[in-house]
């Protein structure tokens, strides 16, 4: 039975800077920004673990042109360690890391390819003198690259699998940059065995077989809006069975965003306490992690919201767990937003004569459905844009319906005095 393993990766972005977090505690922005590295080291010892053919990464090794000498020697070095087991390591370059922005003097060990810029390069996987697979892949020649890449792979009748590298947005999937675009249809008309696709940060299988289309996504989340477990996918193809596919997690540090509710807090001491108890739940979660960055929203009704929302609390309550949490394993930093409200008898102001009640049987009248049009034409014009239809995802119902209180309690916190 001929069978290919290989591991599937991309968007390593290693020496990534992390923007915004670190300034709160500048003593975290070195550890951060080894984590991508040691995302890359725990993919290669996977590699020789399970003694793999090969290892494909389909593009943004590193996050920008601007990265470091020492952070391309640092990278050989693990390539170097694979290279010396005969493991073959495959590299397609993307947007972040296109071709002309490499040092064109380093040399790479032996068995690795880094594909051209300006055609398909295919490459043999061999085993046993037989050749099991043939690597197919192009990299960005410079970081805008708006051409379909896709159409320029052709396969060719040999024997083994055929395996295609490539970074592109197949698909025109959400919140990220169009480059290299094309469809799933374009992919299939190639009559590959499987695509080891990057550019998408998310693991998505777009389709399970014949051919296989894969994101693998990025190796480590790099700030709060990239949430979930992130990895690589060991891949075995096989001539008599589907293709096995197994997603492994590689991030060192944990991102994730929460709730706490401040209803029984009635001094900064409870605040501090709901906070930890939060955190040591989301640390459990986070096990087998060198660290943990959480975006904490203080919600629900208290009497002391007025005290949170007072200039520098927040960053005071945030060094404070921090300090609570230090020698901790794993490390717990968090980022705090303030979303509670006074204690309100929402009846007693329904009752009322004046704006007050006007404005709160507004927020909770009948006629559900007619407040949400009102409010949705009133977003209109941000999903019209270029930048809105990018990024943003028209409300559900239910998220128009959390605006609207949300909308009510912040007008209440102005208007009533609940001292």
């Amino acid at each position: 039975m001929a069978q290919f393993r290989f591991i599937h990766c991309s968007d390593l972005h290693i020496d990534s800077p992390f923007k915004g977090l670190t300034s709160q505690n500048p003593a975290l922005s070195g550890v951060l920004r080894e984590s991508t590295f040691k995302a890359f080291q725990n993919i290669a010892r996977l590699a020789l673990q399970e003694k793999v053919d090969a290892v494909l990464i389909a593009g943004d090794v590193f996050d920008g042109a601007d990265r470091s000498l020492q952070a391309q020697l640092k990278f050989r070095r693990i390539l170097k360690e694979l290279s010396d087991q005969k493991i073959k390591i495959f590299i397609a370059h993307g947007n972040h890391d296109p071709l002309d922005s490499w040092s064109r003097t380093l040399e790479w060990p032996e068995h690795v390819t880094i594909f051209p810029g300006n055609k398909v390069q295919r490459v043999p996987v061999q085993k046993e003198g037989k050749n099991i697979a043939w690597i197919y892949g192009i990299s960005f020649p410079q970081k805008k690259v708006t051409e379909n890449l896709a159409l320029k792979f052709r396969k060719d009748e040999e024997e083994g699998f055929s395996v295609g590298v490539l970074h592109a947005n197949v698909g025109q999937q959400p919140g990220h940059d169009n480059y290299a675009p094309c469809s799933i249809n374009d992919l299939v008309s190639r009559n590959f065995d499987y695509w080891a696709l990057g550019h998408i940060h998310e693991h998505k299988v777009l389709r399970e077989s014949a051919p296989t289309i894969v994101y693998s996504g990025s190796t480590q989340a790099r700030h709060l809006g990239e949430k979930g477990q992130k990895g690589c996918c060991l891949v075995t193809l096989s001539s008599n069975s589907p293709p096995e596919i197994r997603f492994m997690t590689t991030d060192v540090v944990s991102y994730c965003s929460s709730t706490v509710n401040m209803a029984n807090a009635e001094n900064i001491n409870d605040v501090i306490r709901e906070i930890q108890v939060k955190c040591e739940k989301l640390t459990k979660e986070a096990i087998l992690r060198e660290g943990l960055v959480a975006h904490l929203t203080l919600t629900g009704r208290t009497s002391i919201y007025k005290e949170l929302q007072a200039s520098g609390v927040l960053n005071a309550l945030s060094e404070e767990i921090y300090a609570f949490f230090e020698g901790h394993s794993p490390w717990v930093m968090i980022e705090l937003s303030n979303q509670t409200a006074g204690n309100y008898d929402i009846n007693n102001l329904k009752e009322g004569k004046d704006f007050i009640a006007d404005l709160v049987n507004l927020c909770d009248e009948t006629d559900k459905e007619a407040l949400q049009n009102k409010v949705r034409d009133g977003l209109k014009p941000v999903f019209e844009t270029w930048a809105g239809r990018k990024y943003l995802e028209e409300p559900s119902k239910e998220e128009i319906d959390e605006l609207i209180q949300k909308s009510r309690d912040l007008a209440l916190d102005q208007l009533v005095d609940n001292t």
